[in-house]
């Protein structure tokens, strides 16, 4: 019984290997000949083969890329749209245009431009899309290889449009996460983190690459723990200010928890000695954001978290969260802040102060 169940199985491997071994592309297996040859060339130094190979490779490819536009402009239109629009974003689009003309035109037809943008705001709203799969070391490795990259970083005017810095990408993959490409980065090319790296990681909220970065000398800044509780990583709020001495910390801590709805993270950070300092920012921020449970805990702290009750009203009407201007005019008056200028706390990167970065 036993040896008569396992023939089948035998029996169906054999068809399976057979019909593999047919499938495989002749081309295919060609080419990885030929790059084998370049490589090998490529290391000897031998220039005439170098060349010999290459002309066979372009080639190669050239009759791949036909034989697969073939198979590719079997999907219909619509299809195409929802792939790149569902499975793409942004920063691959540039990928998916370099490997064959037929991809190349796709991206035209669609109407999809040629841009990578490594900035938080867009980094940050892919993330909470859920939609995007963290870059590989491949990815890094590949953009290295493909374009120019500009030494150091650079901010504001001096960006020049388009580029790529080393600081970019070493700032992406302390949001990512990745203690791997990170080390890579800095220990293979040699690139250095800049002032933005420490907020960058305290908004990937990887404990590890914090852990990394601190045993490579890196000094953390206020911006750190912004990052951090901007994003709600508690833990690697908790690391920041278990450091010695701790990560500096403001009231822009607390602002940026309440902002994005991190009552944990304010919790703990207003539990600590001394308590995390904050200001009516943190009112207004959570009003902005529409986090009523946040503006609630903040208000019922003794003393209250203070606050410009109109200017929180204003603010909550204007992004259209009414449910917190109700529960604004149902409020006592009493602990309002008052300012000669009637205006908020300044808001502006420069009231961070030079210590923030």
């Amino acid at each position: 019984m036993t040896r008569g169940a396992g023939e089948p199985s035998a029996k169906r491997a054999k068809v399976d290997e057979t019909d593999e071994k047919e499938e495989e592309d002749p081309l295919v297996r060609r080419r990885e000949e030929v790059v084998r040859l370049f490589e090998r060339a490529r290391a000897k130094g031998k220039d005439n083969a170098i060349a010999r190979e290459k002309e066979k490779l372009l080639t190669l490819c050239a009759k791949l890329e036909a034989k697969n536009e073939k198979l590719l402009g079997r999907l219909l239109p619509e299809l195409w749209q929802k792939i790149v629009d569902e499975y793409l974003h942004q920063n691959d689009l540039i990928a998916l245009a370099m490997t064959c003309r037929f991809f190349r035109e796709k991206q035209k037809v669609l109407g999809k431009k040629l841009e990578t943008n490594l900035k938080e705001n867009l980094l940050l709203e892919l993330r909470a899309s859920g939609k995007v799969a963290p870059h590989t070391l491949g990815w890094f490795q590949w953009v290295c290889d493909t374009f120019e990259i500009l030494p150091g970083f650079k901010w504001g005017s001096e960006w020049v449009e388009g580029a790529v810095y080393e600081g970019s990408l070493v700032d992406y993959a302390v949001f990512q996460g990745s203690v791997e490409i990170l080390r890579w980065l800095m220990e293979e090319k040699g690139w250095e983190p800049n002032i933005f790296t420490g907020w960058y990681a305290g908004m990937g909220g990887s404990v590890a690459v914090l852990e990394y970065l601190f045993g490579r000398g890196y000094k953390f800044a206020k911006a750190a723990c912004d990052g951090a509780g901007k994003e709600g990583h508690l833990e690697a709020l908790k690391f920041l200010r278990g450091l010695d001495p701790p990560c500096p910390w403001s009231e822009w801590t607390c602002t940026s928890a309440a902002g994005g709805g991190r009552l944990d993270v304010l919790k703990w950070a207003r539990s600590q000695d001394p308590p995390c300092p904050w200001s009516d920012l943190t009112c207004a921020s959570a009003a902005e954001g529409g986090h009523l449970e946040v503006l609630k805990w903040a208000r019922s702290q003794d003393p209250p978290c203070p606050w410009i009750r109109s200017g929180c009203r204003g603010t909550a009407s204007g992004s259209g969260h009414q449910h917190i201007v109700k529960w604004i005019d149902q409020q006592e008056d009493e602990s309002d802040v008052e300012y000669s200028d009637g205006e908020y706390s300044d808001r502006s990167y420069d009231s961070y102060g030079d210590d923030y970065f």
